[in-house]
């Protein structure tokens, strides 16, 4: 069962795309997969950044203006633990890098060149 589908709008097509791929092979199996973010904007990164800077998030968060988020080019999930190193693969697989520390993180991977930053 996949939830949070329409939390993927806002991403660049590619990556929306790609996205999309992933909660297909994802449903195909019946993993459950909820999706929690997609794109942010500068207000949001700024809430998550204050939230993790504080301690009350687990979730590595950039700063504003350091968020693959905020450029649509990434997407965050969550799967039961059981399912944590399958749902890295395939999003690895779909061309996502998805950070050691950050495991409900999804992004393009150069983000940072895409943008010119």
């Amino acid at each position: 069962m996949i939830e949070g589908r329409g939390r993927l709008r806002g991403l660049k097509p590619d990556v929306r795309d790609a996205a999309e791929w992933t909660l297909e092979v994802a449903d195909y199996y019946g993993i459950p997969v909820t999706v929690t973010s997609g794109y942010r904007s500068w207000r949001k990164q700024q809430e998550l950044y204050t939230r993790y800077r504080s301690g009350q998030s687990r979730f590595p968060a950039n700063p504003p203006g350091q968020s693959s988020h905020e450029y649509g080019l990434s997407f965050d999930s969550v799967v039961p633990n059981e399912y944590i190193p399958w749902w890295t693969y395939v999003r690895e697989y779909a061309g996502f890098r998805v950070p050691p520390n950050d495991w409900i993180h999804a992004e393009a991977p150069n983000w940072r060149e895409r943008v010119g930053r």
